[in-house]
């Protein structure tokens, strides 16, 4: 079956595997270079950013005075009289309702950015969840592959063996269906490596023609934060907890502006008048002469309009964005007690994927690969059957697999934690 030499070779096919994941090659991405571009260029992301574009634009138009009203007029009698009238009307824009209108507008814009560092914060999650899936199927591909090459070296073994006389005919047979099992098994993670890996581009919104290949290790938990103090860093930084406080912010810069829009205001406006008017009588003038009674009179007034907040203080929509206010304070109390529960499970998660993973790099692998080298031993003096050494070789290939499903728990553990304090910890 499995010769000394054709043991040490798996396990060391298993280590360079494992090195190779770490190496970039010329179309390759590592889990971190994609997660760079997916937040450059991520279409999701680009358009919050032209959300908060937006939201700055408003803030400018906000600051704007009220256009001051330009008004025509004139009149036409049937004869020769006639008047002109022009008038020009500023709104004063009085009781801090600027003040208001930017104060929300600024607030609008805190809310957006917020907003986009949670979207951020969401998909460096979703995506490395899915990148932990591609590393953890490309390490079964690998244990699978190296376990298929040397069954294949076995295989040519137990055929010089069978025809030396050495073994029974049987054995060949055996020899091969494993060999055909794993081959099958390759075939199949060979598929779902490439499957996940086109998702996991599909969702870093990167295009997958060509799909570059993704390259990482699972490695272990890194926290290099204690519990007390991510749950601070949470609550003072994460993404959703800011989008909560800035809504709330938003809520009373709301009721500001409601209140300003309630108050007395008022317009200046000046006027000129030109009047050309007229009797069909003559007069006399100084000199005794008679002379058509008409003439040209300019008249120049100004006044002011002043609304009054007698009827309409706008009090319905100051008690409902009041209302909407203390809401906003709810959601923020919700949003930090959320963080404050996420952050802790997480490292409850981790530590329980911690201990996991030290068990098998412990006691388990180890074992497993010395139990292998035992029965393939017992096998060469005729002291087992090839039975035995293919179902330890099996329970040695279930082994690395639950391996690889611990270091992938511990992957999530680590992406939980750094979604759950809001910002990654390398």
């Amino acid at each position: 079956m499995l010769a000394a030499p054709t043991l040490v070779a798996l396990l060391a096919g298993l280590a360079l595997a494992a090195t190779a994941w770490g190496q970039p090659a010329p179309s390759s991405l590592t889990v971190e270079q994609l997660l760079d571009r997916a937040v450059t260029d991520h279409p999701d992301l680009r358009a919050a950013r032209l959300d908060v574009e937006a939201a700055e634009a408003r803030v400018l138009q906000a600051g704007l005075r009220p256009n001051p009203m330009l008004e025509l007029g004139g009149q036409k009698a049937f004869g020769a009289d006639n008047n002109l009238t022009v008038g020009l009307t500023l709104p004063l824009d009085l009781n801090g309702r600027k003040e208001g209108r930017v104060g929300l507008a600024q607030a609008e814009v805190v809310v957006r950015r917020a907003q986009l560092a949670e979207r951020e914060r969401r998909l460096r999650a979703e995506i490395r969840t899915k990148a932990g899936d591609v590393l953890a199927a490309r390490r079964n591909l690998a244990t699978t592959t190296a376990l298929l090459d040397a069954n294949r070296r076995a295989l040519d073994v137990v055929q010089a063996r069978v025809r030396e006389g050495g073994a029974p005919a049987i054995d060949e047979n055996l020899q091969l269906v494993e060999v055909n099992r794993l081959e099958s098994s390759q075939r199949l993670l060979h598929g779902r490596v490439e499957m996940l890996t086109l998702q996991l581009l599909t969702l870093a919104g990167i295009d997958t023609v060509p799909a570059p290949v993704i390259v990482g290790e699972l490695g272990s938990i890194a926290a290099p934060l204690a519990v007390d103090d991510a749950v601070r860093r949470a609550i003072a930084a994460r993404p959703d907890v800011l989008v909560a406080r800035a809504e709330a912010a938003m809520a009373v810069a709301r009721v500001r502006k409601e209140e300003a829009e309630g108050r007395w205001d008022a317009s200046v406006n000046v006027g000129y008048q030109r009047q050309d008017f007229g009797f069909d009588l003559r007069g006399l003038t100084d000199s005794g002469a008679t002379r058509p009674i008409r003439d040209v009179f300019h008249y120049v007034g100004a006044g002011v309009s002043v609304t009054l907040p007698v009827r309409n203080r706008n009090q319905g929509n100051v008690a409902a964005t009041r209302a909407e206010s203390r809401a906003m304070d709810r959601r923020r109390e919700l949003a930090e007690l959320t963080a404050r529960h996420e952050v802790a499970a997480a490292f409850a998660q981790a530590e329980a994927a911690r201990q996991a993973l030290s068990l098998y790099e412990r006691g388990v692998r180890d074992v497993a690969t010395r139990n292998v080298e035992v029965v393939r031993q017992a096998y060469e003096l005729g002291r087992g059957s090839l039975l035995d050494v293919i179902a330890e070789q099996r329970r040695f290939s279930e082994v690395e697999t639950g391996y690889t499903e611990v270091q992938k728990q511990a992957w999530d553990a680590t992406t939980e934690i750094e979604r759950a304090v809001g910002a990654p910890l390398r």
